[in-house]
């Protein structure tokens, strides 16, 4: 059985004040970023899905509950996102879960990730775009442009399979698990990363929601 946490407590700051609506309900055309989010995961076989949300979004994510599919894990305090995933876990069945942010977009089949998770857990990575566009000269001759092209390291891109029992063991009641947690999994020698070259779509900004909004317009 394939079971995932969706950690939907974002509630888009930085998008603040084109739009004050949280992430997961944020509308990319006809659905929301969580309705593809959610259509994502059923479509590659996954049964059970929780949505890890504070009490404030949670309250907005209930009409997303299906019976047996999608859960809601709420939180009466902001318990970061160690500490979400820690409880939401505790409604899961399986031995190993897939953990995603509602707001990373990748195109792959998420069950690839379960082989990479054979210690502990396992990381996506992908190669972030530069933001700007990239200059190459000879001396002061500036020779050619090149628009914002991938850069050469990879970076966290906000999916994740890890062992229940790993979560429960590690993660924190409450706070983040980007940086301590991981770093204390990789020193043990439990964490395991997943090189994806595909197409990333991150939302954490209005131009970033338009981006993705034009990108799923041509579909």
């Amino acid at each position: 059985m394939y079971e995932a946490i969706i950690l939907c407590g974002g509630e888009g700051w930085r998008l603040k004040p084109d739009t004050w609506v949280p992430k997961p309900l944020l509308k990319i055309d006809d659905k929301t970023l969580l309705d593809r989010q959610v259509n994502w995961l059923v479509n590659h076989g996954f049964e059970s899905i929780i949505l890890a949300a504070s009490k404030e979004i949670a309250e907005g994510l209930r009409s997303h509950i299906l019976e047996g599919t999608v859960k809601l894990s709420p939180e009466e305090v902001k318990l970061g996102t160690g500490g979400a995933t820690r409880k939401a876990v505790e409604l899961c069945r399986s031995k190993r879960v897939y953990v995603m942010n509602v707001d990373d977009i990748v195109f792959y089949d998420p069950k690839e990730l379960y082989d990479y998770a054979d210690k502990g857990g396992a990381i996506l990575m992908a190669k972030p775009m530069l933001p700007f566009g990239k200059i190459l000269t000879r001396g002061s001759k500036v020779l050619r442009f090149e628009q914002k092209p991938p850069l050469k390291f990879y970076v966290n891109a906000g999916h994740y399979v890890l062992k229940s029992d790993v979560v429960k063991k590690f993660f924190p009641e409450r706070g983040d698990m980007e940086l301590q947690t991981f770093q204390r999994l990789a020193d043990l020698g439990k964490l395991r990363g997943y090189k994806y070259n595909g197409l990333w779509l991150t939302i954490n900004t209005m131009k970033d929601l338009i981006r993705v909004r034009e990108y799923f317009g041509r579909e």
